[in-house]
């Protein structure tokens, strides 16, 4: 966990949290389904509803109550759940006592009841909702951030670096001869390239760093909270690394890469647009140097 904030999660992270919300609503659905064909057809009701802890032993309730993805387990949303799911299993359990009983369920009962229910359910379609909405943040390729969303993050990340006058840095990225890729071995060639690159960069980055797929074979980075020099070792180790990394293509073969990367630290003075206008000038002035470098914004490479 970062010191400012928390580690932004992957595509897969995003999409799996997504499938475990929609299980969970799938669950909860049954539940509920099976609490009213028990009431309409005079069935006896299940243990998970009679019992005092039903709310935890529910196939929903053991999801919830071991939860341990610390994004969404931390989650506003996620958190509320909690109440409206005991305060559910209560009134269940109340009008479950009540039958048992002989007694007769008024309408004001049934009603408190679904009230709570469209409380929980309405709380967990949202919760939904976000999650699968963030899944249009990711580039559909690479699985990295888009450069729409990356760029909310970066003004972010600009103004706080500018508010508390911490350094950050900006790198772009771009790789070399990638046109020779798709020319000699074929476009899906040339889109596996680019997803390996990409698992690679975010595998090897900080978890508090962002990067987005800025357009066809470049990329843009946000080291927060990191002086100059610094970034560069972190971009140099990238670098390196990359230019030793085997990339299976589907021919079955193996190719090899390399980038220009280009690096500035922000400027409160310089608007966040300039800034990556100059990460962008000196990605280039290390390309027209040869490639496979780091060049800092105003050195020469």
């Amino acid at each position: 966990m970062q010191k400012n904030g928390r580690p932004r999660l992957t595509a897969k992270e995003t999409k799996a949290i997504v499938d475990a919300l929609e299980k969970a609503i799938l669950d909860h659905g049954k539940w509920l389904s099976n609490w009213h064909r028990s009431l309409m057809c005079n069935l006896p009701l299940p243990d998970d509803v009679r019992v005092d802890n039903a709310w935890k032993i529910s196939k929903f309730g053991k999801w919830y109550y071991k939860q341990k993805t610390p994004i969404l387990k931390e989650h506003p949303f996620f958190i509320s759940i909690d109440e409206s799911n005991r305060e559910l299993h209560r009134l269940a359990r109340g009008l479950a006592v009540k039958i048992k009983n002989g007694a007769h369920i008024t309408q004001k009962d049934y009603n408190q009841f679904l009230e709570k229910e469209v409380i929980l359910s309405g709380i967990l379609i949202k919760l939904r909702d976000e999650f699968h909405q963030a899944l249009f943040s990711f580039d559909s390729l690479t699985r990295v951030l888009n450069r729409q969303a990356f760029l909310r993050i970066l003004a972010q990340e600009y103004a706080r670096a500018s508010r508390l006058q911490k350094p950050c840095c900006i790198a772009m990225v771009d790789l070399d001869h990638f046109k020779v890729v798709n020319d000699a071995h074929g476009h899906q060639a040339g889109d596996k390239t680019l997803h390996t690159v990409a698992q690679y960069f975010t595998s090897n980055l900080r978890p508090y760093d962002s990067m987005c797929r800025y357009g066809g074979e470049e990329f843009l980075i946000c080291l927060p909270f990191t002086p100059l020099n610094l970034a560069k070792n972190i971009l140099i180790r990238l670098q390196k690394g990359l230019a030793a990394l085997s990339i299976k293509i589907p021919s079955r073969k193996s190719i090899k890469i390399t980038a220009s990367f280009g690096l500035v630290t922000t400027d409160p003075a310089v608007t966040m647009i300039n800034t990556i206008t100059r990460a962008d000038s000196a990605m280039y002035a290390a390309k027209h140097g040869g490639g496979n470098q780091v060049v800092i914004w105003g050195d020469k490479a």
